[in-house]
């Protein structure tokens, strides 16, 4: 599993000092324009939120799940399914 911090919204500046203050390990990719927020936003969730979004690409290149609230318990359901955990 790869696992990806994708910013668009802010600065690199900011997006990096976001990333060390939540002492994220995971690379941050800066996503200037939107770009692959807009290739891969199913239109179920606004592109102008101001809150960060969970996003699940599978192993098919198809979005598996978009929220703008943290739900644990979700992201973990579908990255089982998606990886074939029982």
């Amino acid at each position: 599993m790869v696992v990806w911090a994708i910013g668009s919204e802010d600065e690199y500046a900011d997006l990096a000092a976001y990333v060390e203050q939540m002492g994220m390990t995971y690379p941050l990719l800066y996503d200037e324009g939107a770009a692959v927020q807009d290739v891969y936003n199913p239109g179920r969730v606004p592109t102008n939120s101001k809150y960060p979004q969970d996003w699940i690409i599978g192993v098919d290149g198809r979005v598996k799940y978009v929220n703008t609230i943290y739900d644990p318990v979700e992201l973990m359901a579908v990255l089982d399914a998606e990886l074939g955990v029982e």
